[in-house]
């Protein structure tokens, strides 16, 4: 059975966020696990707004996942590059525990294309904002790279909500549960990266912390 792992960088940014605040106290507000995900499903103990909610993350989780690997090559920052890199560690985790349940009830790994549309979500990292950020670096990619994930997150907490209400499987509403206090609290995070560049530092005047952030 999968489990979240705690690896030398969720605890390294731990500690180096962790005067960022009340939320950031919260082990997983920075990508690192509280209590395991361990995914054991029942036949009948789900609904099809579980099945929903999985499918939809798993295509949520590719995408975030492709975005925080871009991070590596393109960021400056120490704290960015810690921060995508937790949340890669914690978000493939997510994704294997959400596809142990869908191949135990013998469901597809991915929604059909129109049920994202149907449940008003449309992807943030889209192909052609994804090729935006190719072409940046350093503050410029950091800047704009933190405002996609911040709407990217927010897909997951409106995910994770709707799960909460409708959902009937107590181990995957958990998991909704878990979802949204982390991304809620990355979000509170990455608004003070953005709002707050590396000491002895400035963003340039076009990505000022003032403009508006990419939800939609």
């Amino acid at each position: 059975m999968p489990r979240l792992r705690r690896t030398p960088v969720v605890v390294a940014l731990a500690l180096l966020l962790g005067g960022c605040g009340a939320a950031s106290t919260d082990p997983s507000a920075t990508g690192s696990p509280g209590a395991p995900v361990t995914a054991t499903a029942e036949p009948d103990a789900f609904n099809e707004a579980d099945v929903t909610f999985l499918q939809m993350m798993v295509t949520h989780i590719g995408e975030g996942l492709e975005l925080v690997r871009l991070v590596p090559d393109r960021a400056r920052r120490k704290d960015v590059k810690m921060l995508a890199a937790a949340i890669e560690v914690t978000q493939v985790d997510e994704r294997d525990a959400i596809q142990v349940w869908l191949r135990s009830w013998n469901r597809p790994l991915e929604a059909d294309p129109h049920a994202h549309a149907d449940h008003g979500v449309t992807p943030v990292t889209g192909r052609e904002r994804l090729a935006a950020l190719l072409g940046r670096s350093g503050a410029e990619f950091e800047v704009a790279f933190l405002n996609m994930l911040i709407g990217h997150h927010h897909r997951a907490v409106e995910l994770a909500q709707t799960e909460q209400r409708s959902g009937a499987h107590p181990q995957v509403r958990d998991l909704a549960r878990r979802i949204e206090q982390s991304r809620t609290a990355q979000i509170e995070q990455m608004l003070r990266l953005v709002a707050k560049p590396v000491q002895g530092a400035s963003w340039p005047a076009a990505l000022r912390p003032d403009a508006p952030v990419v939800v939609d």
